[in-house]
C-alpha cells in the first residue's frame, strides 16, 4: 500500500537511472532510503535496476593463489615466472612421479601469469576475470607508424638496428573517472529556444572528451629493431604496446615498415635475384667462366656447362603483366563430343581469348572455344582432350590453348640455383640467382674466322635463284632506326571540312570494282 502511494516517485527515480550514468548513484541512494523507510524491496532484494552494487556484496577475488602455486611474488617479472614454471614442471611432471592434478594446476597458473594481458586481468579480478579476458577484445590505443630504410645487402644479411622512440606513459594509479560526464566524454546540455527546450550533446570541458583524468609523462625509449633475413619490401615489423598509452585500455603498437633501396648491381623479384652481364658471341657458343661478387662478400665463379649454348631470351621477368597465353587455331574443325560450358554472341577470337584469360571465364578450366555462325562456345577441357575430340566441320574454327610446356620453354633463363635471397619463412633456404646475358656480336669477321665458324655452325639460309635472273634483285642489309623510319615520314593530318560532315547525303557515289 505504501509502495503504491509512492509510485510516482519510483517512476521518477527509474527515469533518472536510465537518463544518465551520473544519476544512477543518486537514484539508487534515494531508492534505498525509500525501501528502508517503507520496509521492503519491490525487486526482491536484488537492488535497484542499473544501480550497481545495491544487492548482495560479492566476496573479494583471490589474486594471490596462482603466484603461490608457482612459488613467485607479484613483483616478479615474466622471465622469473617462466623460469619458476620450468623448474616446477620438471619436478612435478607425471612421468617423474608427480600428481597429474597438481601438474595441471601448475600449467594453468603459468598460462595466466606468463601472459601480460591475462596476468593484468587476474590481478584485477582473479581467475574469473582472467578467463573472461581470453575472449574479450580490450580497447587499444592508436598505432604509431614509422619506416626503416635498408639496403639489399642489409636485408640479405639481416639487420639489427636501434631506434629511439618517444611515447606518452600514463600513471595508472592516477586515473580517475571524470565526475562531470561520468566517464562518457560527452555531456547533455539543455538549450532554451523560445518556448522550446532542446537537448544537445557536447564534449566534456573537464576531461576534453577523454572521460577520465590522469597524469602522464613523455618518455624516450630505445627500440631494438630486427630486420629478418629476406624481408620483402614493405614488410611490417610490429612491436606490441610500444606506442602511446591510453587510460582505459592497452597501449598502441609501433609498426615499422621496411623500405628496400635499389641495388646498383642486383635486382630483386620475390626471393630471386637478377644480374645482367655482357658476353661475347664466342662465350655464348663455346662456354665461359665469370666472377660474381655476392651480397655477403663471397666471390662466385660461374661456369657454363660444357657444350651448352647461351641463347637470347625475350621474356622480361619484371613485366608486371602475366605472360600472354598462346592459342592455336584449327580452321574447319570442332570438338562436338565435349559439352559447352558457356556461350556468347561474338565471332571475335581476341575478345574470346580475353574472356578466358582475364574476364568472367578466368580460372574456369576453359581449354578451347569454337566460333561458328557468329557464336562462340567455350568448353572445359584439356588441350589433349580437345585435340583428340576434334573432327572436321565446315564453317567452324576451333581455338585451342597452347601447350604450357612450350610457353615455359620460351621463358627459360640461366640461373645459379640456391644463390638468391633468403626466404623469410626459412632463412636457410634461398631463391635463385638469374643471369640475364647480353650477347655482344662482332662487328666483322675475317675470311678465316668465317670458314672456321662454318665448319661447326652451318648456314640456315641460301638463295636458290640466280642473281642475274629475270625479276631478281640483290639487296644488302643496313642499320636503321625503326622509330625514326616511322615518325619521320608520317603524312600530314587532314582536317575534315564542313562539306564532308554536313550536307544532305546526296553527294557523288563511287562504285568499286
Amino acid at each position: 500500500q505504501n509502495w503504491g502511494q509512492n509510485s510516482r516517485k519510483l517512476i521518477f527515480l527509474c527515469y533518472l537511472a536510465r537518463a544518465h550514468p551520473l544519476n544512477r548513484a543518486k537514484a539508487a541512494f534515494s531508492f534505498k532510503c525509500l525501501a528502508m523507510f517503507f520496509g521492503g524491496d519491490p525487486f526482491g532484494g536484488g537492488g535497484f535496476p542499473g544501480g550497481g552494487g545495491m544487492g548482495r556484496r560479492r566476496e573479494p577475488a583471490d589474486t594471490q593463489k596462482l603466484y603461490d602455486v608457482l612459488g613467485v611474488k607479484k613483483s616478479d617479472d615474466t622471465a622469473t615466472i617462466k623460469k619458476a614454471y620450468k623448474k616446477l614442471a620438471m619436478k612435478k611432471h607425471p612421468d617423474r612421479g608427480g600428481d597429474p592434478a597438481e601438474f595441471q594446476e601448475i600449467q594453468e597458473a603459468a598460462e595466466i601469469l606468463t601472459d601480460e594481458k591475462k596476468r593484468a586481468a587476474y590481478d584485477r579480478g582473479g581467475v574469473e576475470a582472467a578467463s573472461e579476458s581470453r575472449g574479450e577484445r580490450r580497447k587499444k590505443g592508436p598505432a604509431s607508424k614509422s619506416k626503416i630504410t635498408c639496403t639489399l645487402q642489409e636485408i640479405y644479411m639481416g639487420k639489427q638496428r636501434r631506434m629511439q622512440i618517444t611515447r606518452k606513459v600514463i600513471d595508472k594509479s592516477s586515473v580517475s573517472t571524470c565526475r562531470q560526464c561520468g566517464g562518457q566524454g560527452q555531456v547533455i546540455q539543455m538549450m532554451r529556444m523560445g518556448p522550446m527546450v532542446q537537448q544537445m550533446q557536447t564534449t566534456c570541458d573537464a576531461c576534453r572528451g577523454q572521460g577520465s583524468s590522469f597524469k602522464q609523462q613523455t618518455k624516450s625509449e630505445i627500440l631494438e629493431v630486427h630486420v629478418p633475413k629476406g624481408a620483402p619490401n614493405g614488410h611490417k615489423l610490429v612491436y606490441n604496446e610500444k606506442a602511446n598509452e591510453i587510460p582505459d585500455g592497452d597501449a598502441g603498437d609501433v609498426i615499422i615498415t621496411v623500405v628496400e633501396t635499389p641495388h646498383e648491381v642486383f635486382k630483386r623479384k620475390g626471393d630471386d635475384l637478377y644480374l645482367s652481364r655482357k658476353i661475347s658471341l664466342s662465350d655464348a657458343l663455346c662456354g665461359f667462366e665469370m666472377e660474381v661478387k655476392h651480397l655477403d662478400g663471397r666471390v662466385l665463379i660461374v661456369k657454363s656447362k660444357p657444350g651448352d649454348v647461351i641463347k637470347p631470351v625475350a621474356y622480361d621477368p619484371f613485366d608486371e603483366g602475366a605472360p600472354a597465353a598462346e592459342w592455336e587455331c584449327f580452321e574447319g574443325k570442332d570438338c562436338p563430343g565435349i559439352e559447352g560450358s558457356a556461350e556468347g554472341r561474338t565471332d571475335d577470337p581476341d575478345r574470346c581469348k580475353e574472356i578466358v584469360t582475364k574476364g568472367q571465364l578466368k580460372d574456369k578450366g576453359i581449354g578451347c572455344f569454337v566460333l561458328r555462325g557468329g557464336r562462340a562456345v567455350f568448353k572445359q577441357c584439356s588441350r589433349e582432350e580437345a585435340l583428340s575430340s576434334a573432327v572436321r566441320i565446315s564453317g567452324s574454327t576451333m581455338w585451342v590453348l597452347g601447350d604450357a610446356s612450350t610457353a615455359a620453354a620460351g621463358r627459360m633463363m640461366k640461373a645459379v640455383e640456391g644463390e638468391g635471397m633468403p626466404r623469410l619463412s626459412n632463412p636457410f633456404e634461398k631463391g635463385n640467382l638469374f643471369i640475364q646475358f647480353d650477347i655482344v656480336f662482332p662487328t666483322a669477321l675475317s675470311a678465316e674466322a668465317q670458314a672456321a665458324l662454318l665448319t661447326s655452325v652451318p648456314k640456315m639460309h641460301k638463295a636458290s635463284s640466280a642473281a642475274d635472273g629475270a625479276g631478281v634483285e640483290v639487296v644488302t642489309l643496313s642499320e636503321v632506326d625503326p622509330y625514326s623510319s616511322y615518325h619521320d615520314h608520317l603524312p600530314e593530318k587532314q582536317e575534315d571540312s564542313d562539306d564532308e560532315e554536313g550536307g544532305d547525303g546526296r553527294g557523288v557515289q563511287c562504285a568499286q570494282s
